[in-house]
């Protein structure tokens, strides 16, 4: 039995394909905007600090 080195490709229908690049692209932006408002936070800490 010959092992087959190149298997057939499984095409992803267009629609499938879109549906993961919208859920990655959400999935991205929830980390920017995390990151964003973690960073934020920070920021107006920082300046409630220096005016007291």
């Amino acid at each position: 039995m010959k092992t087959q080195l190149n298997p057939q490709k499984r095409f992803i229908p267009s629609e499938e394909y879109r549906q993961m690049l919208v859920r990655d692209g959400e999935r991205r932006f929830r980390e920017w905007h995390s990151t964003y408002l973690n960073y934020q936070k920070a920021y107006l800490k920082e300046m409630r600090q220096r005016r007291q």
